[in-house]
Parts: C-alpha cells; structure tokens; sequence
C-alpha cells in the first residue's frame, strides 16, 4: 500500500519533470560529465584531422594570442579569459581550454532540449534526442580538446532557438537575441550562414517586425565585426604568439575577409569524384553514430514537415541538413580533412532533433511503442557511447609528441655562448615544443622559430641553427640549401638534432685532439665523450675529422659489447649505426678536408647486461668484397661509470 509520503514523492517527482529546466538540465549534466571523463589535460599529440589546430590553440588562448583564420577573436578572447581564470586555482593551460569545450559542448546538449521544446516537441523525447547528439563521435571529441566548434555549435543553436521564439512571439527581445548569436556565429564562422534560409523559415510569421526594429537589429549586427578588433589590440600589447600580421591594414583584411573556401573548394566535372565524395561524406557521417539512427532522425524531419502543428521547424531543419551535407561534400583536400569534419557537425544536431520528434509522435500515438523504441534508443546509445569514449581517449590520451620534446629538450647550450635555435615546421610538433617551453618549463634557454622564420637573418645574426631529425623529411637537406643558396655544413647537437651552417661548425681549437684514432679511410676520431642517462641509455658523442679527401661513402657502427673485442654475435648487447653519419644525412663524400663533424648516438643497455665497452668503427659495402670495416675504436665502460 502506498504511503501519503509516497504519493508526496511521486507529486514532487511528476512537478519536477514538468519543468522544462529538469529536462535542459539532465542530459546537460550527463553529457558534461562524459565530456570532462575523457577530457584532454596535457599537449595534444594526436595527428587525426579532427585535432589538426589544437595544439596551435593551446599555444595561443594561455598567452591571450590569436589564431589562424579567420582568427575567431570572440572565441580567442574569452577562451584566453577563461584559461587565465583556471590557472589562478591551478589548472594546466592544455587542461583549461578542453575545460572551454566542455562547457560549451554541454551548454549545446542544454540548447538543444531548449529548441526541441520550443517546437512542441515534449520533454523525455527531447532529452533522449539531445544525448544522441551528445554522444556522437565527433562532438564527443570537439568537446573533451582544445577546438572551436563546440563554441560554433552553441551559437548556432542559440541563434535556432531564438528564431523559433520570434517566429511565435514577435516579440522585440527575442528578434535582437537572434541578431546577436547569428552576427556573432557568422562572425566567429562564416559556415553559419549557410543557417540563413532556415532561419527565414523559422521568422517567416513575424518577419515584418525587422523593418521596425531594424536601427536596433544594424546596432547589434555591427557588434560581431567590432571583435576584430582584437586582433590589431592584442599586437599593440606585444602579444608574443599571433598569427599572420593584424597589426597592419592588409594582414587584418585578410584575416578578417578569409573564410578558408578558396583552399579547401574544389569544384569537379567527374561524376566519378563526386560519387566519392559523397561515399566519403557518409563514411564520416556514420564515424559519428550507427548509421540506422542518422537516416532515421534525417527522414524523420521529413515527417515533422508534414505535421501541421510543426511543418515550419521541420523543414528548417531539413534545410540545414542539406546545405550542411553539400558543403562537407564541397570541401575537398585530397583527404578527410578537419574542415570536412566540422561542416557535418550541424547534420547531428539536426539528427538529434528528427530523433526526438520521432519519439514524441510514437509515444502520443502508440505510447506503449514509443515508450519501448525509447529504451531501445537508449540501450543503443549507451553502448554507442563506450565505443565513442574509447576512440576519444586514443585522441586525447594521444602523447606522441613527448618523443619529439624530449629529443630537443637534450640540447645543450654551445660553449661559445652564441644563440640556440630550433627550427621546425609549423605543425603539432612545433605547437608541442613551444608549449613545452612555455607552461612546462622545459627547453630553456633555446629560441624556437617555425620554418617561415627568415633563417637567413638567423644566420647572419650568428645563431646556431638546429632542427629535429623529422624535419628532413618534411623540407629534406637539399632544398634547405636551396633556401640557403649555399651547401650547408651538417653535425648533430644532440641525438636526432641536427645543426646547419654555411660555415664550418668546429675549428681544430675548438675540439682537443685527445683520441687520434684514424681510421685509415681519410677520417680520424679526433675525441669521444660518453655520458650516462637516468634512463638506462648511454649518450655517446663523437667528433670525427676529415684528413684526406674521402672517395667513398662510409657508414657509422656504434656497438655495446659485453666483451672487447667480441667473440661472437651474442657479445654484441646493442647497436647504433647509421648509413651516413649525422643520422644518416650527411655522407663523408660531402666532407672538406680538415672538417670536424659532431656526431651523437643513444644506445640502450639491456636489462640485466654487463656491458665492457662501447665500440666505434666506420664501413662500407663493396659488391666484389662484401662489407669492409675500418679499425675498431673502443671506450671501456669501467673507465667512464
């Protein structure tokens, strides 16, 4: 038997789920929390092309910067605001901007339900429909990392909502708050134009009161390209991290005017390549969620359109799915690229949206159905969810670009006291160095310039110029010269560091002849240094110099032996050689007589191993006589512990 508590439960219950903010609420809290459970708190390491600016981003919002184009100063300026307010309490820069997506991820979720509301649609439906969106891979993602488009969606849905509220109010209140989240998501991302035709659906019944109020409507529409101001604001103040020039009137037009369609359109008369864009284009769509429900939510507009009490939100909504799927297919880079990736973000809100309808008609038409197909929805959504966190903690938990940090964090400052620089492509790695050297402490001491850095000056102002390993790959030796306009001289400075200069990098008075080892090949080790790492590695660093002119190429061994000289292949406890000295970049034909070449070399003791010494030696493969070795020199280990 029911207690009078009981029923005063279930009354209280039944009043709060009435509420339209129980309902904005709810999925607004799950979805924060999954949102902040696989939340990015450190450097981004990931290559995916969902996080292809992040780590430019956490360079920029902790140092009050600004960003590529078209440089969301809306966004740069109160994200800096909100990771400087976290870093008072101490929160980590990279964790404070993931914060800022979350925040606006969830406040999403929150909207969502808002809109489905204002369009009749009732409240357990709405709530199931928003956590569709909430755990669709890709908003999963944008929301838990350092990215815009969390900011770019709240806006937008801001701006539908405040649409659907003037369409059946008119009143003046609802008409500028639409004005200031359009202007302001145009403003912050030009896509959102493409909200234009639904958002004349939406006002169609009151359209009239805009020539009313339209010395209001132009005041408020100039506040959005007023926040470019920022820009020229922030390079008065001496920000150190901006991007393209704002200070002066071209930089700031092309920042402001840049909407990314020249670089990444491309319009094709092969039917062929449009059919696999559009492949691509479902492919990604289907990443997002199981591929059943976005037809369903898609189609399910089409019935919200034909409903009388609806027919205008649905077909908005239809309107952004469309436009939407066209400019995904539109942009083209040759491969899934990270503007394809945002512009098919408003197909899941809208997806979320025909969801919720879809529930809500079942549910006043055949409510026992429509309450079964709910749980099922649920049960399908939850177990869609482990599968979206788990592929979004191997992007945020992603820390590949720690390697590249710890490689360049071994360099040393040169005895002559003349400036460090490290030099690399603008890129994850770079944004991951910087931020190292910022907010880490680490890499101090070395000046550290992307490859649009005039090096030439650089050069000329007597720096020595070093890069990582991996930047030959992306700008090889050759065209550095090219760049240069004079061959280069090569050593390293650190293991996978190496230094460029058009000069010769060591003088015979710089390096002491204390070793005197030649190798009778033209090359002679002119002295050694080995240094024990905490890490169980032996950093290994020798100086060879050029005696004659060398005629062939040679290649580098660097052996760990548990006896000296070894007696057979199982003394030989580990490796480091190389094809060409200086990592492989630099062959002994390319060596002037008299050259002095720096060359660094880790190598790892095996566990549990009594290594006797460390053996040096050069060779070359000759196809009559197989591999011909030079002497050997050895460094006894016990001498150096």
């Amino acid at each position: 038997m029911a207690t009078l508590a009981d029923e005063g439960s279930g009354i209280r219950a039944s009043r709060l789920a009435s509420r339209p903010w129980f309902w904005v609420l709810l999925p607004t809290v799950i979805a924060f929390f999954l949102y902040l459970s696989t939340l990015q708190l450190h450097i981004n390491g990931s290559n995916h092309p969902i996080a292809t600016d992040v780590g430019e981003i956490q360079n920029a919002l902790p140092r009050w910067g600004t960003i590529h184009h078209s440089s969301y100063p809306l966004y740069s300026a109160v994200g800096s605001l909100f990771v400087t307010l976290l870093g008072w309490i101490g929160i980590t820069p990279a964790a404070g901007i993931s914060l800022f997506s979350a925040v606006f991820g969830a406040v999403t979720i929150g909207l969502i339900v808002l809109l489905a509301l204002e369009v009749g649609i009732s409240g357990m439906p709405a709530v199931v429909g928003a956590l569709a969106v909430a755990v669709s891979t890709s908003i999963w993602i944008d929301a838990s990392l350092a990215e815009v488009h969390t900011v770019t969606l709240a806006f937008s849905v801001a701006t539908l909502l405040f649409a659907a509220r003037f369409g059946r109010t008119g009143t003046r209140t609802d008409l500028l708050l639409l004005t200031l989240f359009f202007t302001q998501a145009v403003a912050h991302q030009r896509s959102v134009i493409l909200l234009a035709p639904s958002i004349l659906v939406l006002i169609w019944p009151n359209w009239h009161q805009i020539w009313r109020n339209m010395p209001a409507i132009l005041l408020v529409t100039l506040l959005a390209p007023l926040t470019y101001l920022y820009l020229p604001l922030r390079v008065w103040m001496g920000a150190d991290w901006v991007f393209g020039a704002p200070g002066t009137w071209d930089g700031f037009w092309t920042l402001f005017f840049d909407n990314r369609a020249g670089r990444v359109f491309e319009i094709q008369n092969n039917l062929a390549i449009w059919w696999a864009r559009t492949n691509t284009t479902l492919e990604i769509l289907a990443d997002d969620l199981p591929w059943p429900l976005l037809l369903i939510g898609l189609i399910s507009l089409f019935g919200m359109a034909l409903d009388k009490a609806r027919w205008r939100a649905g077909v908005a909504f239809i309107l952004i799915w469309i436009f939407n799927f066209l400019l995904t297919m539109l942009i083209w880079e040759d491969t899934v690229s990270d503007a394809q990736l945002a512009a098919k973000l408003p197909l899941l809100i809208v997806t979320g949206l025909g969801l919720s309808y879809l529930l809500d008609w079942l549910r006043q038409r055949y409510y026992r159905l429509g309450i079964a197909l709910t749980i099922i929805l649920l049960l399908i959504l939850f177990f869609w969810a482990l599968q979206a966190r788990s592929f979004t903690l191997s992007i945020t938990q992603d820390r590949t670009v720690e390697p590249i940090i710890e490689i360049v964090d071994r360099v040393e400052p040169f005895a002559d006291g003349r400036r460090t620089t490290i030099t690399m492509p603008w890129g994850r790695d770079y944004w991951g160095l910087t931020y190292a050297q910022a907010f880490r402490g680490q890499l101090q001491g070395l000046n550290l310039v992307d490859h649009n850095a005039n090096h030439r000056d650089l050069l000329a102002q007597g720096d020595h110029l070093l890069t990582p390993l991996a930047t030959f790959l992306v700008f090889p030796v050759q065209e550095w010269e090219d760049h240069l306009g004079q061959s280069l001289y090569l050593s390293t400075a650190a293991p996978e560091v190496v230094e460029m200069s058009p000069e010769p990098l060591f003088l015979t008075e710089d390096i002491p002849l204390d070793i005197n080892q030649d190798l009778q090949n033209g090359v002679r080790i002119r002295s050694t240094k080995i240094k024990h790492l905490d890490d169980g590695k032996i950093l290994i660093t020798i100086y060879w110099e050029s005696v004659d002119l060398i005629s062939e190429d040679y290649s580098v061994a660097v052996h760990l032996v548990a006896q000296d000289p070894p007696q057979s292949e199982q003394d030989i406890l580990a490796q480091a050689d190389n094809n060409h000295p200086v990592e492989g970049y630099y062959p002994t034909t390319r060596w002037q007589v008299g050259e002095i070449v720096r060359d660094d070399y880790l190598i790892t003791i095996p566990v549990g191993s009594n290594p006797a010494a460390i053996r040096l030696g050069m060779y070359r493969f000759d196809p009559d006589q197989g591999f011909i070795n030079t002497p050997w020199f050895s460094i006894p280990l016990e001498e150096n512990p």
